[in-house]
């Protein structure tokens, strides 16, 4: 009798040893530091129990036709418990809606991202980011138009179980442009640069940026994109004409100056003419300034030339008379009239 008792409670120790090794085995993964969660199909297994509430919550409110594009994980309001940042899209690089989700008895939608873009675009990916030198996280979305010409950018930030759109920038007036989140002076905070670019003479880009959440001052550089990244200066009259004019739409636009306006002139006084009125700069925006500059003098060493828009629609009786001097080689801006009738 004594050897069945014992036989019996060696079976027994044995039986709960290996249940125990069992329910270690099946223990869910600790997560790593990276805030992108693997995605559902691609899970381990030891995931299962962890992630089939989460799963069946995602399918829940998966829109219809859409797939699940990107899954993020992070503490977003640092109160120790993670969100989910979930996007879904029709296709790949095509993210339709958003959604911030939080397990807190049971997983439930926080709130879904509002898109503020108005115009047509795409938006194209998702990312958890450190914006400045505190431990706040943001999401920002990032959008392109559907032939890149235009890039911008969007970001949102969780704030008493509320998104909030902090800062969108996106070229919506044009449809071209390049807006960018960069750490310009590289001191772990960043900002929210624009990119103009022009087709001018120059191939000037004007850049302003400011802190990404709009505060502080805009500031503003010029950059050249032609092959000697600085000021040319042009060779024939017509090109220093164009020049000249180009410069001074840059210049009222984004409130700069631009040293290389004195370089081209050697004017007794800056001429009080509002050449808007008189010259059509829409255009800058897209193609370049389209000016008809027809020579109407030539004696010794001066030019003149009759100024006007090219386009049909702006032929007026309006236009400019610009007298240019040869001074050292160079040919210099002496005069700019407004003649009332051609």
């Amino acid at each position: 009798l004594l050897l069945a008792v014992l036989i019996s409670l060696l079976l027994n120790g044995c039986v709960e040893k290996q249940t125990n090794e069992k329910q270690h085995t099946i223990e869910p993964m600790k997560p790593g530091n990276s805030n992108i969660v693997t995605p559902i199909n691609k899970r381990n297994s030891v995931h299962a129990t962890d992630s089939n509430t989460l799963d069946k919550f995602i399918k829940k409110i998966q829109p219809q036709d859409e797939h699940l594009q990107k899954i993020l994980k992070e503490d977003l309001d640092r109160d120790g418990k993670p969100e989910y940042v979930l996007a879904f899209g029709l296709e790949k690089e095509d993210i339709d809606n958003i959604f911030v989700i939080r397990e807190d008895a049971g997983y439930h939608i926080i709130d879904k991202l509002k898109d503020p873009v108005i115009v047509v675009h795409l938006n194209t990916d998702v990312k958890i980011m450190k914006l400045d030198q505190t431990d706040k996280k943001f999401i920002v979305v990032y959008s392109t138009s559907e032939v890149d010409e235009a890039e911008g950018f969007s970001i949102f930030s969780l704030d008493h179980n509320r998104i909030n759109n902090l800062n969108y920038n996106y070229p919506e007036v044009t449809g071209q442009g390049i807006r960018k989140l960069e750490d310009i002076n590289k001191d772990g905070v960043f900002e929210d640069v624009s990119y103009y670019r022009f087709q001018d003479t120059q191939q000037h880009t004007i850049m302003t940026y400011q802190k990404f959440d709009k505060t502080g001052q805009e500031k503003s550089k010029v950059l050249y994109e032609n092959k000697n990244k600085k000021f040319v200066y042009p060779l024939i009259p017509k090109d220093i004409i164009l020049n000249y004019l180009e410069d001074h739409y840059l210049k009222n636009r984004f409130f700069i100056p631009l040293p290389e306006m004195e370089e081209l002139t050697a004017l007794s006084a800056n001429p009080k003419y509002d050449f808007e009125n008189i010259i059509d700069f829409s255009a800058m925006d897209y193609t370049g300034l389209d000016l008809d500059i027809k020579e109407i003098a030539y004696e010794g060493n001066q030019q003149t030339f009759l100024v006007r828009s090219d386009s049909d629609e702006e032929k007026t009786d309006k236009g400019l008379v610009f007298t240019l001097e040869k001074q050292s080689g160079k040919w210099k801006i002496i005069s700019i009239e407004l003649k009332d009738k051609l």
